[in-house]
């Protein structure tokens, strides 16, 4: 079984699988095995009780900084906004399901969109590999 297929058979993932299958950035592809930043687990809907869903669809890979990025500004990159996740992760897991994720939050809607990436994240993606589609 190859590691797509796990990802999308799957309902049981626990939060070390999902990583172990992304060993980039979803959002600057910045690879695990490189120094300077790490990988880290983001939640694109937190809070009590509504974080780890077994089937890694509220879950994404993203390095040190592009996660300080969705939280904080930095201010040599600003802010990666909540939508431009949303755009990362169709591009990793190649779903999304936006009425899922809001209803995390008792909701129909997230309150925001899925947006493009800002440029100077993709410009940084180019230097990292590129625009490979995972698994690569």
């Amino acid at each position: 079984m190859d590691s797509c297929e796990l990802t999308a058979d799957t309902n049981d993932l626990t939060k070390n699988d999902y990583m172990l299958l992304h060993d980039r950035c979803a959002v600057c592809h910045w690879p695990a095995n490189r120094r300077g930043r790490n990988l880290e687990l983001h939640h694109i809907v937190s809070g009590p009780g509504r974080k780890d869903i077994k089937d890694g669809s509220n879950w994404i890979a993203l390095c040190s900084r592009c996660h300080t990025c969705v939280h904080d500004r930095l201010p040599e990159y600003g802010e990666l906004p909540r939508g431009s996740v949303l755009v990362a992760k169709v591009e990793e897991d190649g779903t999304l399901d936006l009425e899922k994720l809001a209803s995390l939050r008792g909701k129909k809607h997230l309150g925001y969109d899925p947006e493009q990436i800002p440029e100077r994240f993709l410009e940084e993606r180019n230097s990292n590999g590129g625009h490979k589609a995972w698994p690569y």
